[in-house]
């Protein structure tokens, strides 16, 4: 999973643009191209909500692998003459496109995707979305009292399959851990970062946890009981790294 940042233009600085032109002219690309770009198996595009400037738009990529990111990168424009074949009009559109961009972007991180905790939506949204990225950290093994990584994994996967899966509010989940980008020290701390993905700001805030934990554990102290074997696999600290609007029309 790649993750880059992208910066709009004002539209106070865009010659002859509009609001409604830039969501015609980005929902057609999205349209157009997504079908074409077989390599990228999803995208989400996140405008600002609660973080950072309203300028910004986040690019969440997933690939089967790097090399396969690199080829879509690289193979961009020969994509773009099969989704506009005539030469004309696709320089036609690419320069109303391109004039709500600055041209610069960040490359923010290059993750890994732990498919087999992946959880997706059901169906497309009508409206626009809200999806969380939080960064959490694991704590090492060694530290860990009568810990192990079997464990880990057998608590991980009981979680995911009742209580991920089985929390209705949660729309769609990717968890991603270190590949190409950042620090990591095992010895430390393991970083995992959240995407998840929810209706509103509302359920965001809510989560949806207890429903589905009071479901699967309906005794409390046994509840009690896992939930602390659970959690005794993490260090208690995350940093949240931003609240956006999920544009479910540029997803693929």
């Amino acid at each position: 999973v790649t993750i880059s940042k992208y910066h709009l233009k004002p539209l106070s600085e865009v010659e002859n643009g509009s609001a409604a032109e830039r969501k015609e002219v980005f929902e057609e690309y999205a349209r157009k191209m997504n079908p074409l770009s077989t390599k990228l198996k999803s995208a989400m595009m996140l405008g600002h909500y609660w973080t950072g400037s309203s300028q910004d738009i986040l690019a969440v990529n997933r690939w089967k692998s790097i090399a396969d990111a690199d080829e879509s990168v690289v193979t961009t424009e020969e994509v773009r003459k099969r989704a506009w074949r005539r030469d004309d009009l696709r320089e036609e559109f690419m320069k109303k496109y391109n004039k709500y961009w600055t041209g610069r972007h960040d490359d923010l991180e290059v993750l890994e995707l732990l498919n087999g905790y992946t959880k997706n939506r059901k169906r497309k949204p009508k409206e626009n979305t809200v999806v969380t990225i939080v960064r959490r950290y694991m704590a090492p093994l060694s530290t860990v009292e009568d810990g192990s990584a079997e464990e880990r994994k057998e608590l991980w996967d009981e979680w995911f399959e009742n209580i991920t899966m089985e929390n209705d509010k949660l729309l769609s989940q990717m968890i991603l851990r270190h590949y190409w980008s950042g620090t990591y020290n095992p010895r430390e701390e393991t970083p995992i970062i959240f995407i998840r993905e929810f209706v509103s700001m509302a359920d965001a805030d809510d989560g949806g946890w207890d429903e589905p934990l009071e479901q699967y554990w309906p005794d409390e102290d046994t509840r009690e009981e896992n939930l602390a074997k659970f959690f005794k696999y993490w260090l208690g600290k995350h940093e949240d790294i931003g609240v956006y609007h999920n544009l479910v029309n540029l997803q693929k």
